[in-house]
Order: C-alpha cells, then sequence, then structure tokens
C-alpha cells in the first residue's frame, strides 16, 4: 500500500507517438527525479502505446490522444487516453509485468476500476483543459486545432 503522503513528481513532455491510427502526447513521470534520464525510446513507447489501442478507431473515435509513462515508486504503469465524440475520454490503465520472454509487457490491472492516482490526474486535467482550449473552443477539429493541441503540452513538477 502506498503511502499517506504527497511529493512533487517530475513530468517531461515527449515527442508524440504513433499508434493504432491515433497520434498521442507523451509524458514520462517519475517518481524517483533521478530516473528522469531514463526516457523511453520512441519505437518501445510506440509499440506499447498499440498494444493498449489494439482496437482500431470507432466513428465517433478522435485520432488524438494522450499517454503517460509513469514510472512510480513501487511499479510503473502506462495509461492511454484518446478523445471521443466531441468532449468525452476513453482511458485505459496497464502495469508494467515482465512476459514470458523477460521483456516488459502492460497488462491490466487486478484491480480494472482504479482510474489514475493524485499525480496523474493533473495530467489528465492538463489535457482536459487543453482539449477545451485548442479544440472545444474553436468547434471544429481540423487540422490547425488538432495541430493546436498537439503543440499544448505541460513539462514540470506535479
Amino acid at each position: 500500500m502506498n503511502p499517506l503522503t504527497y511529493v512533487p513528481r517530475l513530468v517531461t513532455a515527449l515527442p508524440p507517438v504513433e499508434a493504432g491510427g491515433r497520434t498521442l502526447k507523451a509524458y514520462a513521470m517519475f517518481a524517483d527525479p533521478e530516473r528522469n534520464r531514463e526516457l523511453p525510446e520512441p519505437g518501445w513507447l510506440r509499440r506499447h502505446a498499440a498494444s493498449v489501442l489494439d482496437e482500431p478507431l470507432q466513428e465517433e473515435d478522435h485520432p488524438a490522444g494522450f499517454l503517460i509513462l509513469h514510472r512510480g515508486a513501487q511499479a510503473d504503469y502506462l495509461l492511454v487516453s484518446q478523445w471521443y465524440d466531441a468532449d468525452m475520454l476513453r482511458h485505459r490503465v496497464r502495469g508494467a509485468v515482465t512476459g514470458a520472454d523477460g521483456e516488459t509487457v502492460f497488462a491490466p490491472l487486478a484491480q480494472r476500476d482504479l482510474v489514475a492516482c493524485v499525480w496523474e490526474l493533473e495530467i489528465i486535467k492538463f489535457e482536459r483543459d487543453a482539449w477545451v482550449n485548442t479544440v472545444l473552443a474553436q468547434g471544429t477539429l481540423d487540422q490547425a486545432t488538432l495541430d493546436a493541441y498537439l503543440g499544448t503540452t505541460f513539462s514540470g513538477w506535479v
């Protein structure tokens, strides 16, 4: 069980990831700021994001979203979110496990109703505000608003 304490965590914006017909803004978050040099390789992150987004885009899906790779104190997590309809978010949470071949894979959590931790919620809130300000406030999702959304990222402490 996690301790009832709050220590800020470092978040680094990464280049966008193309996975499953979607463009995802990418973030790495670190419980231990000394690990902030352990940024994932783009191909590694793309492969794992694609494994989470194993369904094709649906009619109401937008081809944009974000992911958070959280290097936590006790485990690593991958959260993948995509915008749906006008103002809703599809959200998937996976935990890192070691596969039979010794490689890291991200599997559904045993507690499937978990959404996010307090640190991840800060990024989700940032992304909510970015979607509202760059897409919904314009009333359209064209290339200009999509580019504005994808260009609005966060790096810093949460």
